[in-house]
């Protein structure tokens, strides 16, 4: 009998050998020695009872196909006409049509505000995640309706709505998801067109609720019955390269919660036109200062937005409307025919304008913290009564004027190197003011400044022509006022200082043009120490280019006088290097 170890040895040296072997024969037939994943499977809906003829009801048909796939699966739905009810979206299992599928039901039901969504969508997603869906549907209720939904698509898509329904739910709405695009989708018809300029009904292309990273791209949404895209308690919103038109309010919305976490939008290379209301619409309703939401509101074409069958609405800013926000930067936006403000700012905190063209105002309303405008083309900036700012930098912008009100307040507005087309400027406010290496032009029978009351103001290295009026007027209640290397060309006078105090006028060239009845560069009432340096006056010859009247005191430092007179009066006057 062989000892015990001996049999262990054979069967351990028959089994290497079997399994060498085997390892070989798996070789010579060219399979890889891995493990082989499994195969998706593409479902097609025709194979399982669906019909497509447009008559039929197949929506059960499509469910249990929808049901058979497993995840990484695409049920397809070929070409015709389907019949349907409400789908059931699973997780893992794509739909993607190349028929189209119509919604029919026994009864409808209507969007109310305690009921924003339907319970009978063409399809419906709860908590589904990584499902990608690309098809035509005609909804009566929404066309696509998730809640609880991450990492889906939707994607070369057209939904339609009912177009004669006043009170619709939204083409796609989204509930609590995260992780979601859509993009190359067409969602078109949901609410009837709106019917007054003073009231809206429901409707709305894509509806965006308490969810977040969300993508909107390279879509179509127009002539639904309220915005295009609305978002409510949204961080993380990105619409871009889409045409946005022909809806019943704005072209995109956000919306606020109380929990604070709107932040992180950017809107960029979208066309907005005719919209009912405005291009984007930002209005945070907080008691609480500015919220910071880090928006980008980028080249963007808006317009003739704000109009019902042609008359004006309410609304309708041709770029934006912001309300108690923050950080936002809007840049090389195009606006026009737009029947509200370019821009409406009210109560906010940082904010950057750069690049934009518009052919209407910027309106300035409430308090604003720092506000940047750059290189901008606007008719006008119109800043309204109470206005109170902490700075506002103005610079390279194309503008007719601006509109400064009485009694607004600013600490620190610095208007540079802009070009104003049509100036008339009422300075009476509380703060300081420079205006610096601006090109102004005065069509207007008023000044082309009017320097009331400030702090403190500087006019310093302008270029201004005045056709028609004098160039500055500084009233008497005007302080601390220097006006300073500044190229003046005005009808009849060029600077008139009705008293003020401690005026100081340095280095300007002032030219009063022959087209006036007088040839002023400097007309002074009762002066209250006024001080001229170095500054060169233009005149009439034999007429006087500096005038004083009244009684005061003034004095002059190396004037030049190229040509015209002076008449002192009874002011006392100490010159030097005259």
């Amino acid at each position: 009998m062989p000892q015990k170890t001996e049999i262990n040895n054979i069967a351990h040296n028959l089994a290497r050998a079997l399994l060498l072997v085997l390892l070989f024969a798996w070789s010579a037939s060219g399979q890889d020695t891995s493990l082989e994943p499994s195969k998706t499977v593409m479902w097609n809906v025709k194979d399982h009872q669906a019909q497509g003829d447009g008559k039929a009801d197949d929506t059960e048909a499509i469910q249990r196909t929808i049901g058979m796939a497993s995840a990484g699966d695409t049920v397809w739905i070929p070409q015709g006409t389907y019949k349907v009810r409400t789908l059931g979206l699973r997780s893992g299992v794509h739909i993607k049509a190349e028929g189209t599928l119509v919604q029919q039901l026994d009864s409808t039901q209507e969007f109310t505000k305690g009921h924003q969504n339907s319970t009978a969508p063409l399809f419906r997603g709860k908590d589904i995640s990584n499902v990608s869906i690309s098809l035509n549907g005609q909804a009566l209720h929404e066309a696509i309706y998730l809640s609880g939904s991450r990492n889906v698509t939707i994607y070369d898509s057209h939904f339609g709505g009912d177009s004669t329904k006043l009170r619709s739910f939204s083409g796609i709405l989204l509930y609590k998801c995260a992780d979601i695009t859509i993009e190359k989708t067409t969602v078109t018809g949901f609410g009837t067109d709106r019917l007054h300029t003073d009231s809206y009904q429901p409707g709305t292309g894509i509806r965006i609720l308490e969810s977040k990273s969300i993508l909107v791209q390279a879509v179509t949404i127009r002539k639904n019955g309220e915005n295009g895209v609305f978002i409510h308690s949204s961080p993380d919103v990105q619409v871009l390269n889409s045409t946005i038109s022909e809806n019943g309010m704005s072209g995109i919305q956000v919306a606020f919660g109380t929990t604070g976490v709107e932040k992180d939008y950017r809107f960029e290379n979208n066309i907005l036109h005719d919209n009912a209301s405005d291009a984007v619409d930002i209005n945070n309703p907080s008691s609480k200062g500015p919220l910071a939401i880090h928006a980008s509101i980028i080249n963007n074409d808006s317009k003739d937005n704000g109009y019902v069958d042609g008359k004006s609405t309410p609304d309708g800013s041709g770029i934006a409307t912001l309300v108690n926000v923050s950080a936002v930067e809007v840049i090389a936006n195009r606006a026009k025919g737009n029947n509200r403000p370019a821009i409406y700012m009210e109560d906010c905190g940082e904010i950057l304008v750069k690049d934009n063209v518009g052919d209407n105002q910027v309106e300035l309303v409430g308090s604003l913290r720092h506000l940047d405008m750059l290189s901008n083309v606007f008719s006008n900036v119109t800043f309204i009564n109470n206005v109170h700012a902490r700075y506002i930098l103005m610079e390279n912008n194309q503008l007719a004027t601006l509109h400064l009100p009485n009694g607004i307040r600013t600490d620190s507005l610095l208007v540079h190197k802009n070009e104003l087309g049509n100036a008339s400027l009422n300075i009476n406010l509380q703060g300081n003011i420079q205006l610096q290496g601006n090109r102004i032009i005065n069509e207007g029978k008023n000044p082309a400044m009017l320097l009331v009351k400030a702090d403190g103001i500087r006019i310093a290295d302008n270029h201004i022509l005045s056709h028609r009026a004098p160039a500055l007027t500084i009233h008497a209640s005007a302080k601390d006022v220097l006006v300073k290397e500044n190229t003046v060309r005005a009808a009849n006078t060029c600077i008139i200082d009705q008293g003020a105090a401690n005026l100081r006028i340095e280095g300007n060239k002032l030219t009063a043009m022959e087209t006036g009845r007088h040839y002023f560069t400097l007309r002074s009432k009762n002066p209250q120490n006024l001080q001229l340096a170095g500054n060169e006056h233009t005149g009439k010859e034999e007429f006087p280019v500096i005038f004083f009247e009244g009684k005061g005191t003034a004095r002059l430092n190396a004037e030049k006088i190229i040509r015209g007179t002076t008449d002192f009066g009874e002011v006392k006057v100490a010159t030097s290097n005259l």
